[in-house]
């Protein structure tokens, strides 16, 4: 490797970890185990190779969900090293996310480090806005939060990458039991997602779809191509993804916001919702950078727009994309307060409106975006990748990722023109989805035939035992048996 490369590398990583530049949705698409690995193999001149160890790491990290800035392993991290290990040192890809897997538990603690180190630009903020020094929330809440993100992230990959480095010898003489290890994690957090599906229709199927992968070996375009009709039926087609141009020209003569006002507060909310993430405040540090240049059209005073923002940077947490239109109705609220002369002392309302509706949000965007769409495309991705097809696995990634806008922007306008019965709305309709209720047959349908489709791969031309692989898999069992059983 060279100095160019590693610099490659630190970028990647830390878009993949950050909001910033992608819309948010750099944590549907970069962080994700088969898109990073694609990445990383492309830094180090073998796309494909990486895309297969990381749609393996992908696997691994199967039922990953972040609620709350709760993390449980950095699979991003993990699916770079297992993509680097897999080019430079010739390991297969699940020996590959075996050796990377501990690397994942590093990802843990700088992003636990930095939940603490960005307490301290909050503090940094709330002192200057005392001292009447009318701070920029963007310094606060972009620049410096960024700056430190890089650095960390580009701290981890040398220190990742000089380890790994070091390790060669040790890591290629011990590939036997990396594949054993490898096995063990796949197999583990296949059961462990089943057991949270709770359906016993779901297991049926993933047995069925499983038993079909290793007879029939089924194209996974095909199997795409009928997963997203299904999806596509089962859709709720009272979502109104775009709004009536006249609620745009109706609005836009009574108050000071335009519509480009509302898209440029979008904007800076889906590139900074985690930006300046803290124990301290959440994303409230991001709410009020998203609301600056409201208050620059709603107020005249420096003082005036500082005050303002500076109310709305107190504690806030929800889902970024479902929570959407809190802003856009607080926004409205904010609008009309100005419009009304009601001085700021008397808008409590406001801010009890949204402390209410952002825990409402946050619960139901992770049960939807996270918990259902977000495995949904990116094990069909996966399933793909394992067929070979690794130009079509960056499909289901990219609907993912429009899907999100999608939800993410419609969100906001609606709060904006339709007020709190938008929230209400997206509730109900989330609520009494039929891709939510259909979900657990979906997915376990997809798993068994990425399963099949990896096991092929993992025992095509070996001349070991099967049984001991097969010991492997009862073992993984009995072990997932007996932590879920602990941790219930």
């Amino acid at each position: 490797m060279d100095i160019k490369q590693i610099i490659l590398l630190s970028v990647l990583y830390y878009w993949a970890s950050s909001t910033a530049l992608s819309l948010g949705v750099g944590y549907y698409t970069m962080y994700r185990p088969v898109i990073a690995g694609c990445l990383t193999g492309l830094v180090l001149g073998e796309p494909f190779t990486g895309m297969m160890a990381g749609a393996v790491v992908n696997i691994i990290y199967i039922d990953f969900v972040s609620t709350g800035g709760s993390l449980e392993g950095d699979q991003c991290l993990t699916a770079m090293i297992a993509a680097l290990m897999a080019v430079l040192f010739g390991l297969s890809p699940v020996e590959a996310s075996a050796a990377a897997y501990p690397f994942g538990f590093l990802g843990i603690l700088i992003w636990k480090y930095r939940l603490n180190i960005n307490s301290v630009f909050v503090k940094k903020y709330e002192k200057k806005f005392a001292e009447g020094m009318n701070p920029h929330i963007g310094i606060y809440d972009g620049l410096l939060p960024q700056l430190l993100l890089f650095i960390m992230s580009a701290a981890v990959i040398l220190v990742t990458v000089f380890v790994t480095l070091l390790l060669r010898k040790f890591i290629i003489n011990i590939k036997y039991v990396l594949f054993l290890a490898g096995i063990f994690l796949v197999f583990s957090s296949t059961w462990n997602i089943l057991y949270k599906l709770q359906s016993k229709k779901g297991y049926l199927i993933f047995a069925m779809s499983l038993t079909t992968a290793l007879l029939v070996n089924p194209s996974s375009y095909i199997i795409f191509l009928i997963v997203s009709a299904i999806i596509l039926l089962l859709s709720n087609k009272k979502m109104k993804l775009i709004l009536n141009s006249k609620d745009y020209e109706t609005h836009g003569k009574n108050g000071k916001i335009r519509k480009r006002d509302l898209i440029y507060s979008w904007f800076v909310w889906m590139n900074f919702s985690h930006s300046c993430y803290s124990y301290e405040r959440l994303q409230g540090m991001a709410f009020a950078h998203s609301m600056r240049n409201v208050f620059k059209r709603l107020y005249t005073g420096e003082e005036e727009i500082a005050g303002a923002i500076h109310r709305h940077s107190e504690i806030f947490n929800t889902e970024p994309n479902m929570g959407t239109p809190i802003h856009g109705y607080i926004i409205s609220l904010e609008e009309s307060k100005q419009k009304n002369k009601i001085a700021d002392e008397n808008t409590d309302d406001i801010m009890f409106i949204k402390k209410g509706m952002m825990g409402i949000a946050a619960g139901l965007g992770d049960s939807y975006t996270q918990v259902v769409l977000t495995p949904l495309f990116i094990l069909m991705s996966v399933m793909l990748c394992f067929d070979n097809k690794f130009i079509m696995a960056l499909v289901p990634v990219m609907i993912l990722a429009s899907v999100i806008l999608i939800i993410s922007y419609t969100g906001f306008m609606k709060g904006y023109y339709e007020g709190r019965n938008s929230l209400i709305e997206r509730v109900n309709i989330v609520k009494n989805s039929r891709i939510k209720t259909y979900f657990p047959y979906i997915f376990s349908g997809i798993l068994g035939v990425s399963l099949g489709k990896l096991l092929i791969i993992m025992f095509s031309g070996t001349s070991e035992n099967l049984t001991i692989y097969i010991t492997v898999g009862i073992i993984s069992m009995v072990y997932t048996i007996v932590k879920i059983k602990r941790r219930n």
